[in-house]
């Protein structure tokens, strides 16, 4: 088989623009774009965005998490077309997979920021490498072995406990998973259907979904 390059740098327009490809920089942009809270420096821009144009506070401060998104993704560099800028983002964010497989999940199972610990075990018990003293790891990489931990790993456990189907259980079954659910909750800080759109976009990473049209629908 063919090696495959993996993509540094994206074509917006007629010009290539070098990226951070970084899996610890598309987490902390992950971050940005999905999280609960969004910066003083981004409120900011979403006022002054809302000056100059009709976006109503809600569209300003996608934009402005956007914008701040993208500073990071092109290294300051950020290209005059915003919005295939942005699509490249999304793109390169979902490993380059277009197609979309598999269902979204019913219940969130992993965040990358609060599981973080749990995944680097598993990096280190199936691969050896430390994710907090690597130079780096390009994200499509890191995302292809994340998905190929074996089973045994706590975070792949902790994954499946979140994810069970208590319906199909008998009452002991039940009472078994419930607990463990509890002991291994997400934070609730994390509004439902923010939770629901995070674990989505995961279930799409980890099984060649369609990135792009998850973050779309998550903003009709």
């Amino acid at each position: 088989m063919r090696r495959k390059k993996l993509p540094t740098e994206v074509a917006v327009g007629s010009r290539s623009y070098p990226i951070d490809a970084d899996f610890r920089t598309m987490i902390e942009i992950e971050g940005i774009l999905f999280g609960k809270n969004i910066s003083e420096e981004q409120e900011a821009f979403a006022r002054e965005i809302m000056q100059y144009t009709e976006m109503s506070h809600e569209d300003a401060c996608m934009n402005a998490r956007y914008y701040a998104a993208m500073d990071l993704f092109y290294k300051g560099n950020i290209p005059d077309d915003l919005g295939e800028a942005a699509d490249k983002l999304l793109w390169f964010y979902s490993c380059g997979k277009e197609e979309p497989k598999g269902k979204k999940p019913k219940q969130p199972v992993l965040s990358f920021r609060h599981d973080f610990d749990y995944i680097n075990a598993g990096f280190m018990q199936d691969y050896k490498i430390d994710l907090l003293e690597i130079d780096f790891l390009h994200w499509w990489k890191f995302m292809s072995l994340f998905a190929a931990l074996h089973d045994d790993c706590k975070i792949c456990e902790i994954m499946g406990w979140r994810g069970a189907d208590v319906t199909k259980m008998d009452k002991e079954q039940k009472k078994r998973a419930r607990e463990m659910q509890r002991i291994y909750a997400l934070p609730k800080d994390i509004p439902e259907e923010e939770k629901e759109r995070q674990d989505a976009i995961t279930d799409a990473l980890l099984h060649g979904g369609d990135v792009d049209a998850v973050l779309r629908s998550g903003q009709a």
